[in-house]
């Protein structure tokens, strides 16, 4: 091979070379230093029984971040959101935990919907040490899981406690009824609002029972609610306080509307979404009681609710849920946090924590502070 020949040979192997490790190296080394963004990594269960409201956490998501890129960014680097779709399966969430961790090199973890989720993600903020911002409620700070909790977890969503207190405190200075039957999906989110049922309940003097007033049913293998109704008219209620999320609790309102439930008892929804009124129809809802984190109301009393709102209608045709505002709001804090401390790497994640603990923030609703003990 002549002198010329073979450096050509060299020049084009090399480049031959070079584009394969491109095409096959971890995306972290294909990136310059100089030019690498904040990576964002956020699993939700898009696909599956939850995907409207995964779907809004994501758009609030892109939204916070958008936001953030306008204003410069951090650190003059541009904010990046790698999302995932989990399918509501727990395997999944470990699969596309350990991607973004290990391929990508996210520098934030966030996301989950339910509680299987969100103890797979809290681990992985444990064990590597990354800020997890959890957008559902909050269910680690308990006695049984308090010890497992990452000191990187953060919400910007209210405990099971908290909800199930407010319900409880409602229907006593409302007098509402006194009498109270509970039915719940059996899984860790409605168990946790047992032990403020068997308190508050106690101390309002209302009547209720754990071994009498529950009525549980299979979660996710069943949405049969209405195998519950000749116990629960049995035992004949004021209240039927009902704990149930996304096409579970559409099914769960068609099935009292048809058994007349409705027109025997008060009917009090522990917790919902403007999506599910969407889902089960016009009308649905009317005559209920249901408890909410946020409504896009809120609009006509702070202005930042209504710029998020009318951004969310612009980009999903329709009001803005609580799911993404408290999604966004979750990601603004943590990335203004950092974006004022100029601490965004993982390693610089404790000392971020501890300027978020206890600090009080207003986006989209009226302030708010991050408890230093957990977070919330």
């Amino acid at each position: 091979m002549s002198k010329h020949n073979r450096r050509s040979f060299l020049k084009g192997a090399a480049l031959i070379g070079g584009v394969i490790a491109s095409q096959t190296a971890p995306p972290f080394l294909t990136e310059g230093l100089g030019a690498r963004p904040i990576k964002w990594g956020s699993i939700h269960p898009t696909t599956g029984p939850y995907s409207t409201e995964a779907f809004d956490q994501v758009e609030g998501v892109k939204i916070a971040i958008e936001d953030i890129n306008k204003e410069g960014g951090i650190d003059g680097r541009q904010v990046k959101l790698l999302f995932r779709d989990d399918q509501f399966k727990w395997d999944q969430v470990t699969v596309h935990a350990l991607d973004l961790l290990d391929n990508h090199r996210v520098d934030f973890l966030a996301g989950s919907m339910v509680g299987p989720e969100e103890m797979r993600l809290n681990g992985f903020s444990k064990k590597r040490k990354i800020i997890y911002a959890n957008y559902p409620q909050h269910i680690i700070a308990t006695p049984g899981n308090a010890k497992k909790m990452s000191p990187l977890f953060f919400t910007a969503n209210t405990t099971p406690y908290q909800l199930a207190a407010s319900s409880i405190s409602y229907i006593a200075k409302n007098n509402l009824g006194k009498k109270i039957h509970c039915l719940f999906d059996d899984y860790i989110w409605p168990k946790m609002f047992v032990p403020a049922f068997k308190k508050l309940t106690k101390d309002f003097g209302l009547d209720w029972d754990e071994n009498r007033s529950i009525s549980w049913v299979p979660f996710p293998t069943s949405q049969d609610y209405s195998a519950t109704f000749p116990r629960i008219l049995k035992e004949k209620p004021d209240i039927l306080y009902a704990l149930n999320w996304g096409a579970r609790q559409v099914a769960f309102i068609k099935q009292m509307r048809e058994a007349g439930l409705d027109k025997k008892m008060k009917i009090i929804i522990g917790a919902t979404e403007i999506t599910m009124p969407e889902a089960a129809g016009l009308g649905s809802y009317h005559g209920l009681n249901a408890a909410m984190m946020w409504h896009p109301s809120l609009g006509s009393k702070y202005p930042n609710a209504k710029i998020l709102n009318e951004k969310f209608l612009a980009r999903r045709k329709r009001p803005c849920s609580s799911y993404g505002m408290l999604a966004h709001d979750l990601t603004r804090l943590i990335l203004d946090t950092a974006r004022e401390t100029n601490l965004y790497k993982p390693k610089d994640h404790f000392k971020l924590a501890r300027f978020l603990e206890g600090k009080t923030f207003q986006y989209s609703k009226g302030k708010c502070t991050v408890r230093p003990c957990d977070h919330v």
